[in-house]
């Protein structure tokens, strides 16, 4: 990494802004998954398996 930070010139203030929004977007992800309801969780977790979805009902009396 030293070596390629080495090679650009100019572009110091992007490279640290990119690594900074990273890693606060991880840190922020982590406190999320140690804080998050865990009925919420079970709750996504369950969706994909349910039988009983109205959301994709498709009508099939169509004019």
């Amino acid at each position: 990494m030293k070596q390629f930070l080495s090679h650009v010139t100019g572009m110091e203030g992007y490279l640290i802004f990119s690594m900074m929004v990273f890693f606060i977007f991880f840190l922020i992800l982590i406190w999320w998954v140690f804080t998050a309801d865990k009925n919420y969780i079970h709750k996504m977790k369950q969706m994909p398996l349910e039988e009983n979805d109205s959301a994709l009902t498709i009508k099939t009396n169509r004019v």
